[in-house]
């Protein structure tokens, strides 16, 4: 029990040292509120990006899978130097390829969608015009999709196969485009971020609701419309094309792949031994990829949270100093009396601990508040993690302990005679 009352004794001289050098140790405490501050608002964010992520690629089935021209990474910064040259060399999909892969024996369907939300097209009604975030998909869209039907109807695939120009969007397009009056049966045109207009009008015949998850959070403006019309009607850069491919059921997914990859050869007229030059890009290796990405993030967010744990702990260094050079002679009486040196030692951990220990309180309660604001009021689904709570309190704890060693092991060392004598 003797450490328990050395603990209680150590937490009550902290605190009444944090109330004696209010400046000096809330330069301290902030140091250590920041980092934690970093790491709890960070991991939160990350966290429920991470799980949103995962949540919208595993909604469309388990054994979905894709077709693109190139690898995933090609696009993008994460792609390899072999990866990112396929992405241009390779030659893009043909939507008409994909009516050839859903004849396949394990196939339940194929379908083209070119994704062109980010592209910056606008949708023009009289003298209204918006930005929207189009996409084209083929008929059975909502069949892998949790997105909602509102009012209408979805085109049909008699449509979606001759290029009809018609079109589904969301109330948001309602509101902006057509001042709020029902959008059924009412007309637009598309422009391309070029300026160039399409001469066809499309119709609206359905609105639609995206499925809650962080990305549908951030696009307003949303609008589908058939591949083989945006083929026609819409220019658009062909590497976007994708195909969304879906086994039968009972189908294994590699028996699936394996028919694609042979027909996707045959349509490519690639001889054997020849490498592919398209990708099939599984769900996991999405996911994978995704993975990196976080990763990275959470390299930041330790990048950055150390340094606020470094600032606090040179300050944890600098009053712990001050503290034992104004308790020299204090520490020459309890060595007379018998203290150990361990116990000397375990004072000032347990001092420079607490102090530390404050500010990831703080910084835990901060953090908890900007998680609850983030969570909200934007898109982000933002939701503390345990371990997150876990390693703030151990890395506050460790930050005391680790930056107080020294000035505790000073102390602990000082001549009984000496300090006695201390002025």
């Amino acid at each position: 029990m003797s450490w328990l009352v050395a603990l209680g004794e150590g937490i009550v001289i902290a605190l009444d040292s944090l109330r004696a050098n209010k400046v000096r140790s809330g330069l301290t405490i902030l140091g250590v509120t920041i980092g934690v501050t970093v790491v709890m608002v960070m991991a939160a964010a990350i966290t429920g990006i991470n799980d949103s992520f995962t949540e919208l690629i595993s909604s469309r089935g388990p054994t979905t899978f894709y077709v693109a021209h190139a690898p995933q990474g090609g696009g993008i910064q994460t792609g390899t130097e072999e990866e990112e040259s396929a992405f241009m060399k390779n030659p893009p999909l043909e939507p008409r390829w994909a009516d050839q892969l859903a004849q396949l024996p394990a196939i339940k369907s194929a379908d083209a969608i070119a994704d062109l939300s980010q592209s910056g097209y606008k949708a023009r009604h009289r003298d209204r015009d918006i930005g929207v975030a189009l996409v084209a998909v083929g008929a059975d869209f909502l069949e892998t999709d949790n997105g909602q039907l509102e009012d209408g109807r979805f085109f049909t695939s008699t449509e979606a196969k001759r290029g009809r120009p018609v079109a589904v969007v969301d109330s948001q397009v309602a509101e902006d485009l057509y001042e709020g009056r029902d959008p059924l049966q009412r007309q637009f045109t598309i422009a391309s971020p070029s300026g160039q207009g399409t001469a066809t009008p499309f119709q609206v015949v359905g609105t639609y609701r995206r499925a809650d998850n962080l990305f549908a959070g951030f696009v307003s403006h949303y609008m589908l419309i058939p591949f083989e019309s945006a083929w026609q009607y819409v220019p658009f850069w062909h590497r976007l094309i994708t195909f969304i491919v879906t086994p039968k059921d009972g189908v294994p997914i590699d028996v699936a792949m394996d028919q694609v990859e042979g027909k996707m050869r045959q349509i490519r007229r690639l001889h054997p031994g020849q490498k592919d030059n398209f990708a099939i890009i599984t769900q996991d290796e999405i996911l994978k990829l995704w993975g990196q990405l976080t990763t990275a993030l959470f390299s930041v967010m330790f990048a950055l949270s150390s340094v606020g744990l470094m600032v606090g702990g040179v300050g944890v260094i600098g009053i712990m100093m001050i503290s034992v050079t104004e308790r020299t002679r204090e520490i020459g009486v309890r060595k007379a009396l018998g203290a150990r040196r361990n116990d000397i030692l375990w004072q000032f951990l347990v001092e420079a601990s607490t102090v530390t220990l404050v500010g990831g309180a703080t910084g835990m309660a901060i953090g908890g508040a900007i998680v609850w604001a983030i969570d909200h009021w934007t898109p982000i689904p933002a939701t503390v993690p345990l371990w997150s709570v876990l390693a703030a309190l151990g890395v506050s704890a460790l930050t005391g302990i680790g930056f107080g060693l020294y000035p505790a092991s000073r102390g602990a060392r000082l001549d009984p005679v000496e300090a006695l004598r201390y002025e």
